[in-house]
């Protein structure tokens, strides 16, 4: 487990990332897996490619700022036999996630980026962060519509 984490399931596996963008692409071959495993449908496989592409991105570049001697761990569970759940953790400072600006807002349309957790929020069932911001959880429904 994850220290510190946010849940404790007993079904759950795991994965660390360097801290480095190509990282990323290891996320193709867990969802892949995944998706065969769980029987996803492709519109929930590319929600949760997306979700999980923008949360490990966050922690490397956010995070852990590209640093070589951290890295990105990942866990991952299924809750109550529907929901499929990742834990993305970095070993960076942490942020408040309530601080983030609403990139809807005017003056926010035009800005080039700042609207990765408000796309998460809205394609992920549910994304729950840590007190220190540290940690995010995001849950799938793998039989919704």
């Amino acid at each position: 487990m994850i220290p510190g984490s946010i849940n404790i399931e007993s079904n759950m596996q795991k994965l660390v990332l360097e801290s480095k963008l190509k990282s990323v692409v290891a996320l193709d071959s867990l969802l892949t897996k995944l998706k065969y495993e769980f029987n996803i449908t492709e519109r929930n496989f590319n929600d949760i490619w997306i979700v999980l592409n923008e949360a490990v991105s966050n922690a490397i570049i956010h995070g852990n700022r590209f640093n070589d001697n951290k890295a990105v761990n990942i866990a991952y569970y299924l809750k109550e036999k529907r929901y499929l759940c990742f834990i993305i953790k970095d070993e960076g400072n942490g942020f408040n996630p309530d601080n983030i600006p609403d990139p809807t807002s005017p003056e926010r349309l035009n800005q080039p980026n700042g609207r990765g957790i408000y796309i998460m929020k809205r394609i992920a069932d549910k994304v729950i962060y840590s007190e220190k911001g540290t940690e995010v959880e995001v849950r799938f429904d793998l039989y919704k519509n």
